[in-house]
């Protein structure tokens, strides 16, 4: 499984790293057949975000899931909604605070390893 981040603390990331067994990694590039979470910071420069945009574009068959957080308050946040795979772009919002965040981090991935029933996850 290979799941982008987008906008998710380097906190929260490094615990759903460890609790499913995922090789953090630093840039799209390095996704490989599976097992990668990639944690990407929001970005406002439109230059970085067309490069990750055709980035994720050319490995889309490789990304199981997009992830955002703070989709609302975050207006940069749409361009990885259309380079994100059909079916696989999932929203959360930041302001319920970092354990209901993670929470809901853990229902979607759960739900996508197969760990939890999707009427248990999402």
């Amino acid at each position: 499984m290979n799941i982008v981040l987008y906008g998710v603390s380097e906190t929260v990331t490094e615990r759903m790293a460890e609790r499913y067994g995922l090789k953090r990694i630093n840039t799209i590039e390095e996704i490989g057949k599976s097992g990668s979470l990639l944690s990407i910071p929001p970005m406002q420069d439109p230059r970085r975000l067309l490069a990750l945009y055709n980035a994720m574009t050319l490995r889309e068959d490789r990304i199981d899931a997009v992830i955002v957080c703070g989709f609302a308050a975050c207006e940069t946040a749409r361009t990885v909604q259309y380079c994100a795979p059909q079916g696989k772009f999932f929203t959360l919002n930041s302001d319920a605070g970092e354990e209901v965040l993670e929470e809901e981090l853990s229902r979607i991935v759960g739900t996508l390893s197969g760990a939890l029933c999707a009427h248990e996850g999402i």
